[in-house]
């Protein structure tokens, strides 16, 4: 495992601390994830925050069923409205 050092200015490196201490990681581990969330296609990402408990996965959306298309001959809204005007 490599070291890699890098330098922040104060206001992220507490933003940094604050952040890590609400998710229950250290600021390692945090910063480990975000990393490896920056790099990795989102199905990476999201499923190792699954398994590591800060992602909740939810279950599949259904797709709506699909709507069946009627169709009627060409004036035919035309004539009911019209016999319904009629028949006031």
């Amino acid at each position: 495992m490599r070291q890699l050092i890098t330098r922040v200015d104060d206001s992220l490196a507490d933003a940094v601390k604050e952040r890590a201490a609400l998710t229950g990681e250290s600021v390692n581990a945090f910063i480990t994830r975000l990393l490896r969330g920056a790099v990795a296609d989102a199905r990476t990402w999201k499923a190792d925050a699954i398994r590591a408990g800060i992602l909740v996965s939810r279950a599949p959306q259904q797709a709506p069923a699909a709507r069946r298309t009627i169709s009627t001959p060409a004036g035919y809204a035309s004539a009911l409205v019209s016999a319904e005007r009629d028949e006031r």
